[in-house]
């Protein structure tokens, strides 16, 4: 089961320094999703992280820079349409950089079950409700989640509102793993224990399912 976990929007020190720490605890995907990053600001940032991280870096954007990195992976988004040169770029890394894997986002469904692209996995959302409400969100209910996940084709990470407490139910559910973002990002006392608690609930649904 994976953990992944997506960037904060914005470029700080302190970040740098909290993903090198989930590195250092076992992190095997982090996800860089920089939209208003320059060209010199996305190198710069890369630069930033230690060489031997570089292969657990997926890029969601400035993708012929995964050809100069020598990163894991590129992120397609759930939109169907690219920039021109987003495209280009895109294609330039595929091209390039052979081992590179591809994954992508959907938001819905019916784009996961039509779409029959190869990828190493795909996130889908938003799974489960931010508002703590209820588990599932308003989106899918957990039959229908059920069903598509055990005809899937496709390796389906769980994201959206994805917390230590819900895991479980996402492997149980049939997802193969889980994308964190806010529930790292919003936390201001200590990051690197909710990273740590985070991981060890991958590791315990892991073994529930074996």
């Amino acid at each position: 089961m994976k953990l992944i976990v997506i960037s904060s929007p914005n470029k700080s020190n302190s970040e740098l320094k909290h993903i090198i720490n989930f590195f250092e605890n076992g992190l095997e995907i982090f996800h860089i999703k920089k939209k208003g990053f320059t060209n010199a600001k996305m190198i710069e940032f890369i630069n930033s992280i230690p060489r031997k991280y570089h292969e657990r870096l997926v890029l969601h954007s400035h993708y012929h820079l995964a050809v100069k990195f020598s990163v894991r992976g590129i992120h397609k988004g759930s939109k169907r349409k690219f920039k021109f040169f987003s495209v280009i770029k895109f294609y330039y890394a595929r091209f390039f950089g052979r081992s590179l894997r591809v994954s992508k986002s959907f938001n819905s469904i019916q784009s996961l079950t039509s779409d029959k692209g190869k990828y190493d996995y795909v996130l889908l959302s938003p799974i489960f409700d931010r508002h703590d409400m209820q588990e599932f969100s308003a989106a899918y209910s957990e039959k229908q989640l059920r069903n598509v996940l055990f005809k899937c084709q496709h390796n389906v990470i769980a994201f959206g509102g994805v917390k230590e407490s819900r895991v479980n139910l996402a492997r149980r559910t049939g997802f193969d793993g889980v994308a964190v973002h806010s529930d790292i990002w919003r936390e201001k006392q200590n990051r690197l224990a909710k990273f740590i608690g985070l991981i060890n609930a991958v590791k315990e649904a892991e073994k529930n399912i074996n």
